[in-house]
């Protein structure tokens, strides 16, 4: 008989470690999925072009309660745009972007190295309040220009000279042509500088993603950005609604146990409950991102734990102090 109990012990242990062992790759295999959807190559229009340059955007902190989002730049010219390989800028260029606040526009000068910077975007179409299910966007716009000193100076006009009178026909095919020359100069004037676009958007406990808007351009490049709870941080919250739930009816049925059935009053029933008072906040904060208090998961678990617990907190008071035996 030992011996089959023996034997029946060790396959439960064996079955333990293989639900163990699954949920921990299903984990892993979240994560990993997870962060290989937050790296993409949003716009390859300017790679096309040998004289481009390429941006880098990196989402570094993402603030919903705020309602931003910060992202770094990088920048690396290559073609005509560079004499060194990209260390330093072989033209002077102006950069456009739509950042929430500080400069809109960044001049990189001639001779200059590109360096990074941080822009700021604005979050809309959510409510941080309906955590952990909240959905935001935002929309990040990129577009360079050449810089000032990169304009083209008129040319100088040269000396009178008094020429022949041509023929009136010959003098319209001459005017034709200097309006076609006329509008070639100023197309050229118009210098487009294509773009590269790289989005990395890894930040803890966001699933974020990014499309090219449909406006984009060769020249001009436009970021849709969505951004949801990550999975393991709704798991999470979940399973924190869920306890609170569960810790809750069971004080709620001890509780009534006390007051309807006549259970002695232990001493140790008052510090339990007034500890799962005090440590549903606590847990209730170390939700990630969470928002402050009156969230959509407060008003589903949290607020009804709190006020089921204390109140059963008084019933058992008041019965050990009121019950005669």
């Amino acid at each position: 008989m030992s011996e089959k109990v023996k034997a029946k012990d060790i396959v439960i242990t064996i079955a333990v470690i293989v639900v163990f062992a699954i949920a921990l790759v299903l984990v892993l295999n979240i994560y990993k999925s997870e962060g290989e959807k937050r790296s993409a190559s949003v716009s390859d229009l300017g790679d096309k072009d040998p004289n481009h340059i390429e941006v880098d955007v990196k989402l570094l902190s993402i603030d919903a309660t705020k309602g931003d989002i910060v992202a770094r730049l990088e920048f690396l010219p290559k073609g005509e745009y560079t004499k060194d390989e990209g260390d330093t800028l072989a033209k002077d260029v102006k950069l456009f972007t739509n950042g929430a606040n500080g400069k809109q526009e960044t001049d990189f000068g001639k001779g200059k190295r590109m360096n990074s910077m941080e822009v700021t975007i604005s979050m809309f179409d959510g409510e941080v309040m309906d955590y952990p299910f909240d959905q935001h966007r935002g929309h990040l716009e990129l577009y360079f220009a050449p810089g000032k000193a990169e304009k083209k100076a008129d040319a100088p006009k040269p000396a009178a000279t008094p020429a022949p009178t041509p023929p009136a026909a010959e003098t319209e095919e001459t005017k034709k042509a200097e309006t076609e020359k006329k509008d070639e100069a100023e197309n050229k004037d118009v210098d487009e500088i294509p773009i590269g676009v790289d989005f990395d958007g890894s930040v803890p406990g966001f699933k974020i993603g990014a499309a090219k808007s449909k406006e984009s351009t060769n020249d001009y490049v436009g970021i849709d950005i969505t951004i949801a709870r990550a999975s393991t941080t709704k798991f999470f919250s979940l399973f924190v609604l869920i306890m609170m739930w569960g810790l809750t009816i069971a004080v709620l049925l001890l509780t009534l146990s006390v007051v309807l059935r006549g259970r002695k009053v232990e001493v140790s029933m008052f510090s339990f409950t007034a500890a799962l008072l005090f440590a549903f906040s606590t847990v209730r904060n170390a939700q990630p991102g969470t928002p402050p208090v009156g969230t959509y998961s407060d008003f589903i678990s949290f607020f009804w734990a709190e006020v089921i617990i204390a109140l059963c907190l008084v019933a058992l008071v008041f019965t050990w102090v009121l019950r005669k035996n």
